[in-house]
């Protein structure tokens, strides 16, 4: 059975909301913190066993500095498979939001999404099998619990993927830098997918052929961009704001 590593203490509180019975133990630098009191409470709940350990322990198990003094080692979470795909978009209502992330590979971006997907409710994350960075322990703890709370689903071809989404009905919107219709000008159609591209190319030409429609962000300053993850929180309020 594999393993994985959650650090931060927003992330293993939710981890013990969403999926106790999946978690193994939990290491803690500081036993007694008044920061850990609700994280103890749960563990003790659901009999998970608390161990205390050094910071450079922690530091060198989890592989990242920032990791608040806690560590859950619990059992992976299970991804949706592309195989399952329709399956599981059969259950949701017609307004509904997908946001398709095409080559991203910055994980805090990664994360900053799961999380701005969490807010705004959005169904599922989409993102390559394997050129988009992995579900490690900075996206985890970045995402502040919501890579327990969104559903990700990985598959082989995004643009595939994006026409066989259109084959069922759905609308996919691409962002963009300078080309396209201003975010808070458009009507969006429903059930939609957005998509938005790496952190220095953008959106490939492929997946761009398979967008409906093209989405930027007026830009009123000096700056010629907005980080990923702001621009997916602009456009995605945009979008959610229009959900009935």
């Amino acid at each position: 059975m594999q393993k994985e590593k959650v650090v931060g203490i927003h992330a293993v509180r939710m981890l013990l909301k969403i999926r106790p019975f999946d978690v193994y133990e939990i290491y803690l630098t500081d036993i007694n913190s008044k920061k850990f009191f609700d994280i103890l409470s749960l563990a003790k709940k659901n009999n998970i066993p608390i161990n205390k350990i050094s910071i450079d322990k922690i530091s060198e198990i989890s592989k990242v500095k920032s990791h608040q003094g806690i560590l859950a080692l619990a059992k992976k979470k299970r991804e949706i498979l592309e195989k399952d795909l329709l399956p599981f978009l059969e259950k949701k209502s017609q307004n509904h939001i997908l946001l398709v992330l095409d080559e991203v590979s910055d994980p805090r971006n990664l994360g900053a999404c799961l999380r701005i997907c969490d807010a705004f409710n959005v169904s599922a994350l989409i993102t390559k099998d394997h050129d988009s960075t992995n579900m490690n322990e900075t996206v985890k703890k970045v995402a502040v619990g919501g890579a327990e709370t969104v559903h990700i689903i990985k598959v082989k071809n995004i643009s595939r993927t994006l026409e066989l989404l259109k084959k069922n009905n759905y609308w996919v919107y691409g962002a963009t830098g300078a080309e396209g219709e201003e975010v808070n000008d458009i009507e969006f159609n429903f059930p939609l997918v957005l998509v938005m591209g790496g952190e220095s190319k953008g959106l490939r030409k492929k997946t761009l052929e398979n967008c409906d429609f093209r989405v930027k962000i007026n830009m009123l300053g000096n700056v010629e961009s907005l980080n990923l993850s702001v621009a997916t929180g602009i456009i995605i309020h945009a979008i959610n704001s229009q959900i009935k």
